[in-house]
């Protein structure tokens, strides 16, 4: 299946690009250029001057633009922006740079060096048909540089799991799906495995058969593969990770004709689907705010975290084996309308959740000890005040801190996640609860869209992926920023 895409990075004036075919591009040109007509090389790229671009084995200047193409101006970040035409597309996307002419191994490709910390370096557009292609709000960066972006596609009632591919210099490499028999079902999360295989899991709904199927996406390129997860009642699945050759589930279910509802944990062998043992755990009204975190020793937490009309904020940590460890109780008086929207084991053996308050609009973190439970810290992370109101997705976990991308937009985050103009910012947040610098975030040629982004680091060059998928599919983007 095609995959058009817009690409706005390193490339010709053109978009040209040896490898790909079928897509439509355009260019954010980072101030890269000649230097006395040549590269200067460093271990990365390095280089200043005039304007030029980068081939296979050596530079060329970049020239007029083609005649197909439309030149829309100067970006947000000061480069160029250039558009195939409607009537001859671009065929590719960014030129890798090689270190061809160097000392380097021919061929090897390079990263940008000395571009100021979280400029922007290339922007991809998805073009998608919306009658049978989708993406999720999920981003995975391998160890090879690839990008993987969640994605669907449907043909009536049935709909198939899979990835959009994306190069690490911003090339668009097309789609990856299971096998459509037996289909994939509705994509809900994506995640890596320990040899960079992806797991996308979906769900479906037949009559009153609640439905669960992981598609395995091998990294080398051969078949997709699925395996059938079955708990024996009806569920609804909310999270899922990965610890080890298994899957972690969490969800509701099963359930009377009404509440209370059951929150369950459960593991499942990722080759065959076999449920290897399931809990569950006493909660109240489990129905959003349901996630799941994975420590670097295969420590496993689960949490619930939602108030409003029931109300609820508890973390567990589970054994190998399912068995309740600790249970602790973080919801605080007075009650506020909130959502735990995500959960991350950090160093420093803690497990910190991540709250949305809806009105007046706030993003919180709490820290709970790893080995006995007890709360540690708390921070305002970001609220509602002039600058706007924020809204929170995803955090990245880097070696130093947890990296939270907040949005804001002047309409109260109550009355939807959209924001005209939508403005980010980028949270470094230390492992003591201390916020460590909040630094705006520009995002090229994009004004309105939704507050909530997915964070990745790249695999390749340590760049800031950013993914913006849960709102117009014309707005799909995603962005690539200088480590």
């Amino acid at each position: 299946m095609g995959f058009d895409g817009e690409v706005h990075g390193l490339g010709d004036a053109a978009g040209n690009h040896p490898r790909m075919t079928d897509i439509k591009s355009a260019l954010i040109l980072p101030r890269l250029g000649l230097v006395a007509g040549a590269l200067a090389i460093t271990g990365c790229l390095d280089v200043h001057g005039d304007l030029g671009v980068f081939t296979e084995g050596g530079v060329e200047s970049s020239g007029g633009a083609d005649p197909g193409a439309s030149t829309e101006g100067a970006s947000g970040d000061g480069g160029t922006t250039t558009s195939a035409g409607p009537g001859e597309p671009g065929d590719g996307t960014a030129v890798p740079t090689t270190a061809a002419d160097t000392e380097e191994d021919p061929g090897e490709l390079l990263c940008p060096d000395g571009q100021p910390s979280l400029s922007p370096m290339w922007t991809v557009q998805f073009e998608l048909d919306p009658d049978t292609q989708f993406l999720t709000n999920n981003l995975v960066a391998l160890s090879d540089g690839r990008i993987a972006v969640g994605a669907g596609n449907w043909d009536g009632l049935n709909t198939n799991a899979g990835v959009a591919w994306v190069d690490w210099d911003g090339g668009t490499e097309g789609w990856s799906f299971g096998p459509g028999d037996p289909q994939g079902y509705d994509p809900h999360a994506l995640r890596r495995a320990a040899d960079d295989s992806l797991v996308a899991f979906g769900f479906t709904i037949e009559g009153t058969q609640h439905l669960m199927r992981m598609t395995r996406i091998p990294a080398d390129g051969s078949p997709a593969t699925v395996v059938d997860a079955d708990l024996g009642h009806a569920v609804w699945p909310q999270d899922f990770e990965i610890l080890g050759d298994s899957a972690l589930i969490i969800g509701r279910g099963p359930e009377a004709d009404m509440p209370p509802f059951e929150l369950w944990v459960a593991r499942i062998d990722l080759a065959t689907g076999a449920l290897e043992w399931e809990v569950e755990l006493p909660s109240v009204h489990p129905v959003l705010g349901l996630h799941l975190a994975v420590g670097p020793n295969g420590e496993i937490v689960a949490a619930h975290g939602k108030a409003g009309d029931h109300d609820e904020f508890k973390v567990w940590r589970l054994g190998d084996d399912g068995s309740v460890l600790w249970t602790t109780d973080l919801l605080e008086q007075p009650v506020r309308n909130n959502e735990l929207v995500d959960l991350v084991v950090t160093p420093g053996d803690q497990v910190v959740a991540i709250m949305q308050y809806v009105w007046p609009a706030e993003v919180r973190a709490h820290a709970i000890g790893l080995a006995q439970g007890e709360a540690r810290w708390d921070t305002q992370v970001a609220m509602e005040d002039d600058s706007g109101s924020p809204g929170f997705g995803r955090a990245l976990l880097d070696p130093d801190a947890l990296v939270l991308p907040i949005g804001r937009g002047p309409t109260p985050y109550f009355k939807g996640e959209s924001a005209d103009p939508l403005t980010v910012s980028l949270v470094r947040l230390g492992f003591d609860g201390a916020i460590l610098d909040d630094t705006p975030l520009p995002l090229p040629d994009f004004t309105a869209g939704s507050r909530t982004l997915t964070p990745a680091r790249g695999g390749k060059c340590g760049d800031l992926l950013l993914l913006h998928a849960n709102a117009d599919p014309s707005k799909h983007r995603l962005w690539s920023f200088a480590p």
